[in-house]
């Protein structure tokens, strides 16, 4: 009876010390479209998010969609690490350009993960016919001041006209071709011009800019001219027309009446240019590897840190530029084994130059090392098609050197190429007894048996001990990070300074930006890479911080991202006065 006891309070402890995590993944799948309802000629945007609590979120994967160009928008991700735990999102964005019109369905997109396969709701898409002119004229709108006074020639000629061109007639499909129109005139317009542009519906069109005026002598005649820019990729392969523009105006009439003061009859006129044919011809047979991109590229790729302690993250950024279209293609492959990797988003830039529509995409991949020493992060190759020289190039990334150093719990020792460590012999001597002991005496059992039981007591107390232990330290820890934020942040802002002096403005606001996030992060004792502006305006009006610091701080947030995604030059003394902004104003916080 005895022993049954024994027996039942060893399986009693033992269960003690089983954990058995019984939550399951919580996934959620969307997909959603912005209009439901669109003409032939425009396109319908498709959103699709993945996101839980996995470290990995699978890529979805697209129903087949014959009916429409699907054209990648690119992605956004967002890893949080909250208590330990890893919670990601991913938002998928593609733009959808019908081929006829119609009522079409969006089938389900699917993902997979651990044998589990989820999938998102059908939708409905309707394409109708093509919008009217006017209606195609809202898309975009060009200003020219109706009664201008511009010079006039007496010469007899045309007074008004419109012209569009392309700087090629034959391109490869996804090439990049410019698409010009131009408005000459000579007379003032009384009023707004309507301006119909080309019909582009087998072509990806992206727009350049704001129009550009200026003035040339004709024929000795002096024209007032507006030009627009547009960047087409065709979609397709073979030839391609391009309509013509349209331009509904009314000019003045000048009576030449000293006493009209330049009042006269307006004259309605409509102005056609003429259709486009374009050569779409298709690539060459494509080599392993192949991105999918075709212009003229460069690659290269840089770490946010070259020194780190173990288990911190640090980020790779790889950027890819040049003139043509980055937003569908494949990302090259960054492998290293032993590390923890993720995709913490990416973006795509555009900007004109030389006449051009040049596109940047960066990526960030965080990796998280679990093993201190040294490492490198091989060459990534990217396989392009130049359209220039006719054929395929791939360009390499050199490679990217870091440390890692040793964490808690780490001797600091590690083993380099060649060196060998003995853990253990693997053949020992058998040892010989003359006999053996009796083992049918049931004392001997219970001895065994409250051996056990005390030494899974004594476990299950030293566990209890430890975790008490590990509490108290982590208060301790969390207090002097909450202490040695403002000197993390200001650390940071010196980095950033530097950056500013050698030029590299938008790098130097990348790295305030990261200061400020990091000192709320240590502040509110969050992790860095899941912190937001939203969750540290939430945490000022908990500590009842005034509305006057949360203006400031959101200005500052703001001045940040336009010196990093706009378009917009800043100058170093905008800078100079946003960091001392912010350091007044992370010193002048009482946390």
């Amino acid at each position: 009876m005895k022993i049954k006891n024994s027996i039942i309070l060893y399986l009693l402890l033992c269960i003690s010390f089983i954990v058995v995590d019984l939550s399951s993944q919580e996934i959620k799948f969307s997909a959603t479209t912005n209009r439901n309802i669109i003409s032939l000629g425009e396109f319908v945007t498709l959103t699709v998010t993945v996101s839980g609590n996995i470290a990995k979120v699978p890529k979805p994967n697209l129903p087949k969609l014959d009916e429409f160009y699907i054209y990648s928008q690119g992605s956004s991700r967002n890893i949080s690490f909250v208590n330990g735990k890893i919670s990601s999102s991913i938002t998928y964005s593609y733009s959808l350009v019908p081929k006829k019109i119609g009522k079409f369905t969006i089938g389900s997109c699917e993902i997979s993960v651990k044998g589990r396969t989820f999938r998102t709701e059908s939708i409905e898409i309707e394409v109708s016919k093509e919008a009217t002119k006017a209606q195609k004229g809202k898309g975009r709108s060009f200003t020219i001041l109706p009664g201008s006074r511009l010079q006039r020639d007496a010469e007899d000629g045309v007074n008004i006209f419109i012209k569009t061109f392309t700087n090629k007639k034959t391109v490869y499909v996804g090439e990049e071709l410019i698409l010009t129109f131009k408005l000459y005139t000579t007379v003032n317009l009384v009023s707004q011009p309507q301006y119909i542009p080309p019909e582009t519906k087998d072509f990806w069109k992206e727009d350049m800019g704001k129009e550009k005026q200026y003035r040339k002598v004709i024929n000795a005649r002096n024209y007032e001219i507006v030009e627009l820019n547009y960047a087409l990729f065709p979609l397709t392969t073979g030839e391609l027309t391009i309509s013509g523009a349209e331009l509904n105006c009314v000019i003045d009439n000048v009576t030449g009446d000293p006493f009209s003061f330049g009042f006269g009859r307006g004259t309605k006129k409509k102005l056609e240019s003429d259709p486009i044919i374009i050569n779409v011809l298709p690539l060459p047979p494509a080599p392993d590897g192949f991105s999918g991109a075709v212009g003229n590229f460069k690659i290269f790729a840089k770490l946010d840190e070259k020194k780190v302690e173990q288990n911190e993250p640090i980020t790779v950024i790889t950027t890819i530029e040049g003139d043509g279209n980055l937003r569908d293609i494949e990302y090259p492959e960054m492998r290293m084994l032993g590390f923890r990797m993720y995709e913490s988003g990416s973006e795509v830039k555009t900007f004109e130059t030389s006449g051009k529509l040049i596109e940047k995409k960066v990526v960030k991949t965080m990796i998280i090392p679990s093993r201190s020493g040294d490492f490198e992060i091989p060459e990534m190759s990217f396989t392009f098609f130049n359209p220039r020289k006719k054929h395929y190039i791939t360009k390499q990334t050199r490679k990217l050197l870091f440390t890692v150093l040793p964490g808690d719990g780490e001797s600091g020792r590690f083993l380099g190429k060649g060196d060998i460590e003995m853990v253990g012999k693997d053949i020992h001597f058998i040892k010989t007894m003359d006999r053996l002991k009796n083992q049918g005496n049931p004392l001997g059992e219970i001895k065994y048996f409250l051996l056990v039981n005390f030494l899974l007591l004594s476990a299950f107390l030293w566990i209890l001990i430890s975790v008490g232990v590990k509490e108290r330290m982590k208060s301790k820890e969390d207090i002097l990070r909450k202490r040695g934020a403002l000197g993390k942040a200001l650390k940071i802002i010196g980095k950033a300074k530097k950056e500013e002096r050698k030029g590299k403005v938008e790098e130097a606001y990348e790295l305030l930006h990261r200061a400020i996030i990091q000192f709320f992060a240590d502040k509110c004792n969050l992790s860095v890479w899941g912190t937001t502006e939203g969750e540290i305006k939430y945490y000022l009006r908990e500590k009842r911080i005034g509305d006057e610091i949360e203006k400031k701080l959101s200005l500052l947030l703001e001045s940040c991202n336009r010196a990093r995604y706009s378009k917009e030059k800043i100058e170093g003394a905008q800078f100079t006065k946003d960091v001392e902004s912010t350091i007044k104003l992370l010193k002048g916080l009482r946390l």
